[in-house]
């Protein structure tokens, strides 16, 4: 008797090894541009800011430690705490103009062009807000009373005589806020967030 062989067994084994090499040379392309595209993301810096504020002085800005971040890069933003009232973040949320804010020798962040000689903020280093910007037309521009220039005391800027007693309690160079907090947050200009504080207000 004559055997008949046959290599029809071949072909699907064949199939499913070229199905096996397509999907990992697939995986692999994959693998590879995932890798690369987490690789090229920019960390965020993280740093640690500390504010100090007083409605007679001003505002401190300090880094107490992290990455150096360039100014350049920064968004100051303060924004009421619930000792406000309930839903006030977002509503409240201020950026802060940065020609209001400068260093220790006195050189500002922007010099109303948008260019700086003050390039870094690092570990040590102090900002300042003085008293005049801490005023509530100028820290606080999203909230203040549409009356505030003329309801305003020229000589001591806490009594306030306007009827916009909810807007003018938003203020945080007011003495009846003396005690109460705020945040105070810097963030890079995508959004993302370096350093968030709840800084207390003193008299």
């Amino acid at each position: 008797m004559t055997r008949k062989y046959t290599e029809r067994a071949v072909s699907p084994v064949v199939g499913v090894m070229l199905m096996l090499v397509v999907v990992i040379i697939i995986a692999a392309v994959v693998s590879a541009f995932a890798g690369s595209a987490v690789g090229s993301q920019k960390k965020v810096p993280q740093a640690t800011i500390q504010g100090k504020f007083s409605v007679a002085t001003g505002m401190e800005i300090t880094h107490a430690g992290g990455n150096a971040l360039a100014t350049n890069d920064l968004v100051f933003t303060v924004r009421n705490s619930p000792v406000f009232g309930p839903n006030l973040e977002q509503t409240t949320a201020q950026i802060l103009n940065k020609s209001t804010i400068q260093d220790r020798t006195g050189l500002w962040l922007d010099n109303g062009d948008g260019s700086t000689n003050v390039t870094s903020f690092k570990s040590g280093d102090t900002l300042f807000i003085n008293s005049t910007y801490i005023r509530c037309d100028w820290l606080q521009p999203v909230i203040v009373p549409t009356n505030y220039e003329s309801a305003i005391s020229s000589k001591d800027e806490f009594t306030y005589t306007g009827g916009e007693t909810q807007r003018w309690g938003l203020c945080f160079k007011n003495n009846d806020n003396i005690g109460k907090t705020f945040y105070f947050d810097i963030s890079d200009k995508n959004g993302n967030l370096i350093s968030r504080s709840e800084v207390t207000i003193a008299s």
